[in-house]
């Protein structure tokens, strides 16, 4: 074992132990790793909400950015000072909306090697050997009694795509690498669909977008089925969460806000304002606030027209007949009195 794979033996153990304890439950490689896949996105949750806020804090100030580079262009030390002034006063980290990105690759090596080490075989037969954990759970027995593969969805989730044969056996190999570039490039879109303006203000935020899933299509090509799952399985997790954040988040509801007024404006400075407090008690607090908003009853409508001593309604829908007062009203005939000339029967 290198010297790397020494270091983060620990985290290996722990990644496989948490799956061997999701095997056990639910009997099926494919729901396990989408279970330990949760596990690790909600324990991340807290970077990603961070740098999700950074991300769209950044788009935000690139108008005001590009100024000072125009300013300070024949003075880097200048234009560093003012520069780091403008990050400052704002709280956000140049390097801040990339740590989702770039946690994925520490995340892919432990997937990796967890999925290699489970998979392990040893000697001229191929005799199964998992690593990584105890010897008395479920998981190592049925690879014991697989001969280390990791059948699921009708493919062996330990086997990489490039060293399947033929056409047939491999197709649902690159079908899963599909769907995972598919949703790796979805959930960039989202922040730019969200917030269009100030992602057409950062050219390189949509260079990055452009091209990221294009670099994790090689590296999917060349990993476990397993490895490509657990990536398709968190790209659907960022994509929700990151809705439920534009709903309920109360920071990226002001971004929303303040982005869709300076639309209507026609400007392109977004006047930024946040709210006290944040993180996850910020967002569970607006969840809660939502939720116990649609649960309060709604009052009743009130029904139109007049109702009688009878409760039956009214054809006038409200509209009362005016008094006259005794008075001729135009266009009416006075009754007549009786006169001495009328006839009376008898």
């Amino acid at each position: 074992m290198s010297v790397i794979g020494q270091i983060l033996n620990p985290i290996f153990e722990a990644i496989a132990g948490l799956l061997a304890f999701y095997y056990g439950l639910v009997h099926d490689y494919s729901l396990a790793i989408a279970l330990l896949t949760i596990s690790v996105m909600i324990v991340l949750s807290p970077l990603t909400i961070k740098s999700t806020r950074s991300m769209l804090e950044m788009q935000r100030i690139q108008p005001e950015i590009k100024k000072i580079q125009a300013k300070y262009k024949n003075d880097k030390i200048a234009q560093q000072e003012a520069l780091s002034q403008l990050f400052k006063e704002n709280k956000v980290s140049p390097a801040g909306g990339c740590l989702p990105m770039l946690a994925q690759f520490p995340l892919l090596y432990v997937m990796y090697e967890v999925i290699r080490g489970l998979s392990n075989t040893v000697g001229p037969h191929n005799t199964a050997s998992p690593k990584y954990i105890s010897h008395t759970t479920l998981l190592y027995h049925n690879l014991i009694a697989s001969h280390g593969q990791m059948q699921s969805l009708g493919i062996n989730l330990s086997e990489t795509a490039t060293r399947v044969h033929g056409f047939t056996s491999a197709l649902p190999y690159y079908l899963v690498i599909a769907i995972a570039v598919v949703l790796q490039y979805l959930q960039m879109a989202q922040l730019t669909r969200k917030n269009p303006q100030a992602a057409a203000a950062n050219p390189q935020a949509q260079m990055l977008q452009k091209y990221t899933p294009i670099i994790f299509a090689v590296i999917y090509i060349s990993i476990p089925a397993g490895v490509n799952l657990y990536f398709i399985v968190s790209a659907l997790f960022r994509i929700g969460q990151q809705e439920l954040m534009y709903r309920h988040d109360p920071v990226l509801k002001k971004h929303l806000q303040a982005s869709a007024e300076a639309r209507l404006a026609g400007t392109e400075a977004i006047e930024h304002s946040k709210p006290a407090g944040g993180g996850f008690k910020a967002l569970w607090s607006s969840i809660k606030e939502s939720a116990e908003k649609e649960q309060e009853p709604k009052p009743k409508p009130k029904p139109s027209g007049d109702f009688g001593a009878t409760g039956r309604k009214s054809n006038n829908n409200g509209y009362k007949k005016p008094s006259t007062g005794g008075q001729k009203r135009p266009g009416q005939s006075r009754p007549r009195s009786p006169g001495k000339n009328d006839k009376r029967g008898g």
